[in-house]
């Protein structure tokens, strides 16, 4: 009776796990102080299945997070935020989550 409570609770799990997916890719880049974040996260579905939040930190320190109820496009996320008091050798990364499972991190030296 427990193996197949297990086993039943492993298979659920497994199907959850595989028909989710996190952001593929998080490509950034900055140019007069404004951050262009381009997340990758495929999906068929944008209203269902979509990045829900974005984190930005600088240097370490959470400078702003971003919050969705859905995703722009089937292809992904795409969001340019102002950051004016970052400088050359500034850290800034980028956390993306997907509603369903998974994160994705990237970051880039200024």
């Amino acid at each position: 009776m427990k193996k197949s409570i297990l086993l039943t609770m492993a298979l659920v799990l497994f199907a959850f796990i595989v028909k989710a997916d996190p952001p593929k890719k998080i490509n950034l880049s900055v140019k007069n102080n404004k951050l262009t974040v381009e997340i990758v996260h495929p999906v068929k579905n944008p209203g269902d299945h979509y990045i829900d939040q974005v984190v930005i930190t600088i240097n370490g320190k959470e400078f702003k997070t971003l919050k969705y109820t859905k995703q722009s496009s089937e292809k992904g996320e795409t969001v340019v935020i102002d950051i004016p008091s970052a400088k050359a050798g500034d850290v800034v990364e980028v956390k993306a989550r997907c509603n369903e499972f998974g994160n994705k991190s990237n970051k880039i030296k200024i």
